[in-house]
């Protein structure tokens, strides 16, 4: 469970982004947590971006929209983004 959420679902993209990117579910749970800041997507219109700043001093970027899943509400991320290029 990540805050308000009861669960934090994965895209097959966002997976294979995860891969790519060297990110783990463990960072993409904080920045949903305990973002840095948050602003609306315009692609998906209605998702989230969020984002936070990590030690080694770039962004992960978490895009997600919140979904009624079976057990409560979940966040389903679409996508994930390292911005400054230094994996943590």
């Amino acid at each position: 469970m990540v805050e308000r959420y009861v669960a934090v679902v994965l895209h097959p993209h966002a997976l294979d982004r995860m891969g790519t990117r060297l990110i783990s579910r463990r960072q993409i749970e904080q920045v949903i947590a305990s973002p840095t800041r948050t602003f609306p997507s315009t692609n998906p219109p209605g998702g989230i971006v969020a984002e936070r700043l990590t030690t080694a001093g770039n962004t992960l970027r978490v895009v997600y929209v919140e979904r009624e899943g079976p057990d409560g509400l979940e966040a389903f991320v679409l996508t994930v983004i390292r911005i400054g290029g230094k994996a943590t």
